[in-house]
């Protein structure tokens, strides 16, 4: 990270917790003045020309933009964080580019944590700092009392993420142990932990693991074992020789220093991609229609883009949707529907719209994908009570205090042997809809409460199939809505 107020968390599942703020301290009173001789600081504003997302310079570059989620030092998604994207000044991504291009050549690649900050995102780390509670202070720093944050050094006032030209990053490679699939009840291990045991975060070993307080994440800390050494000088060559120069606390912290870096902090809100953004990065598409908003049964097909349009793989295969059929989701791309009815819980209605695919689950411990797997057990439960704070989360029932009167107990339903989060309504709006999957049907004349349910062969193949490095979405939709929009989106025929 490098908090430099540092006024410095959907695979997935990746919904935001709600949490309470206290009242600020007299820090803050300091940070508002500091708003007046910074400009930026106390207000949004429109996004930069020069400011782009990653994935539509580099989509290759994986990413797991932590404070858009809970899993960070604070405990909770940060403001400004409508979605988990990296954005940086154009400068900065096409040299980030070339530093993932020439690791690619040697078999390894990057994996960014976090890009651009609001500066907003930079205060409400300040007020994190000085309010009470440490809800995640067990994994990210269980040898320092977050009130010395500034005095040594991992915290600073102002961000240069807050610049658009700084980037938080690790390496992966073929060594590295599989990403593991956070939820707020994953048990919380140091972050200095042997590999083997700290969290899994689908990166080489770099000595400790992202935004750890500790000597141990100073770049040349001596402790660190001899891979970890190995891993972080190669990380710092192939960023140095393309303008990046790192920071001495943080092995994960650097920022570029081209001729075209942004100097003025900036404050307008990270939000998703629009549809042809969306679309426009994606390298796998899968497509479900249906004839009209009410039919129940419909036709599914692969894609993958290749020389710069989709083509398709593989034969289509038939799906069941809603009781109800379908409905206008909330998914990627800002879609704003003309017409056409809008999904709600309960409902019995698949939702319409563009979608990301996110985690696999199961009722194996293992499974065949590339895709974050989750394997689920007797008290793993999907939460669809509006009410709740964990609406719309998938949660360890014996974990957690319940909030909720109304779950789905994932094990109970035989469909949920094998199924992938269809990412609808997250961040999580009351009341949209919840808990939306491809899972395995009763059969071809079925429907779902919700879902998209198929041949248990078929979903098979998508978990072989799917890749999160070729950013996978799903658009679903009736067949009039698909045509109305497939020029402008640039979708294949079907």
């Amino acid at each position: 990270m490098r908090l430099n107020l540092k006024v410095r968390m959907p695979s997935s599942p990746p919904f935001p917790v709600q949490r309470h703020r206290l009242p600020a301290r007299s820090w803050l009173r300091s940070l508002l003045l500091l708003s007046v001789i910074v400009p930026g600081i106390a207000s949004a504003e429109p996004r930069p020309e020069n400011m782009v997302y990653l994935r539509t310079i580099d989509p290759t570059i994986e990413q797991d933009i932590r404070y858009a989620s809970a899993h960070n030092f604070t405990g909770h998604s940060l403001d400004g964080y409508a979605a988990a994207e990296c954005m940086l000044s154009l400068d900065t991504a096409q040299a980030l580019a070339r530093v993932q291009q020439a690791l690619q050549k040697q078999g390894y690649g990057l994996k960014v944590f976090d890009c651009y900050r609001p500066s907003r995102a930079v205060a409400d780390m300040g007020r994190f700092a000085t309010e009470p509670g440490d809800p995640r202070k067990a994994e990210f720093y269980p040898r320092v009392d977050k009130q010395d944050f500034w005095r040594l050094g991992y915290v600073a006032r102002v961000s240069n993420h807050s610049r658009g030209s700084t980037v938080d990053l690790t390496l992966t490679g073929p060594k590295a142990l599989p990403a593991a699939t956070w939820s707020p009840s994953a048990v919380q291990v140091d972050c200095t932990a042997p590999y083997a045991q700290r969290w899994h975060d689908g990166a080489l070993d770099m000595g400790t693991g992202y935004d750890c307080f500790d000597e141990r994440a100073h770049t040349a800390n001596p402790a660190i074992n001899a891979t970890a050494k190995e891993n972080r000088q190669h990380l710092s060559s192939a960023m140095e020789k393309e303008g990046f120069s790192g920071y001495s606390k943080e092995w994960w912290h650097f920022t570029f220093g081209g001729e075209g870096a942004p100097k003025n902090v900036m404050d307008f809100p990270i939000t998703p991609l629009s549809a042809n953004e969306v679309l426009g990065t994606s390298r796998q598409l899968i497509v479900v229609t249906t004839k009209n908003w009410d039919d129940i049964q419909g036709i599914a097909q692969r894609y993958e883009r290749v020389e710069g349009s989709f083509r398709k793989v593989g034969d289509e295969f038939a799906v069941v949707v809603g009781k109800n059929g379908m409905a206008w989701g909330k998914g990627l791309g800002n879609i704003e529907p003309n017409e056409g009815p809008v999904k709600r819980e309960g409902d019995g209605k698949a939702p319409a719209g563009i979608f990301k695919l996110g985690t696999a689950f199961g009722y194996d411990t293992t499974a065949d994908t590339k895709l974050p797997y989750l394997s689920l057990t007797s008290t793993t439960e999907c939460v669809d009570d509006s009410e709740s704070q964990r609406y719309n989360e998938l949660v360890d029932g014996a974990a957690i205090a319940k909030d909720w009167n109304s779950s789905e107990q994932m094990r109970k339903e035989a469909g949920y042997r094998k199924g992938i989060f269809i990412e609808h309504n997250t961040p999580a709006s009351p009341g949209s809809g919840s808990c939306i999957f491809f899972h395995i049907w009763r059969g071809p004349a079925s429907p779902t409460l919700g879902c998209t349910a198929m041949d248990q062969g078929d979903i098979s193949r998508l978990f072989e199939w799917l890749d999160p490095r070729e950013s996978p979405v799903l658009v679903q939709m009736p067949e009039g809505e698909y045509e109305q929009w497939r020029e402008r989106w640039k979708l294949p025929l079907r």
